[in-house]
């Protein structure tokens, strides 16, 4: 039986991509899900129409990934925050390093930003954020005292 994935379907496919598969597991499990369509002479026509709009999608994120990245690449952050003796009273992490580079104009989620572990001391750290499609970019964050 020929389908036509409306979902993405682990071990099978993504979604839009047309597949053989055994009638029984066609009927009685993507079918009735919604996974799936038969693959009908209409069917196929919206898919080739889905992928061409979902191709064309991809290459537009990647190039706002790209701007994105070169807006951070070899930049340096500077946050300020309360210390005693090059110790922080608490600690810098994504979300604060997050809200400084926005802060320079610059967005850029915090999960997007790659630290082992939050900062708790002063001195200059370099940093990495990936903005996914095998696009990262390489900064520094200085954490000053106050």
């Amino acid at each position: 039986m020929k389908v036509i994935l409306l979902s993405d379907v682990k071990g099978l496919g993504k979604a839009g991509e047309t597949k053989e598969v055994k009638n029984g597991f066609g009927f009685n499990y993507l079918l009735p899900e919604g996974l799936a369509d038969l693959a009908t002479p209409g069917i196929l026509k919206q898919a080739q129409r889905f992928i061409a709009k979902r191709k064309e999608e991809a290459s537009t994120n990647l190039e706002a990934v790209k701007s994105k990245a070169d807006a951070v690449k070899g930049k340096t952050v500077t946050i300020k925050t309360k210390a005693e003796n090059g110790k922080l009273f608490g600690s810098v992490g994504q979300a604060e390093i997050a809200g400084a580079l926005e802060a320079q104009g610059m967005k850029v989620d915090a999960k997007d930003i790659l630290i082992e572990k939050s900062f708790k001391e002063v001195g200059t750290f370099p940093v990495e954020a990936d903005f996914g499609h095998g696009v990262k970019a390489s900064f520094d964050v200085v954490i000053a005292a106050e």
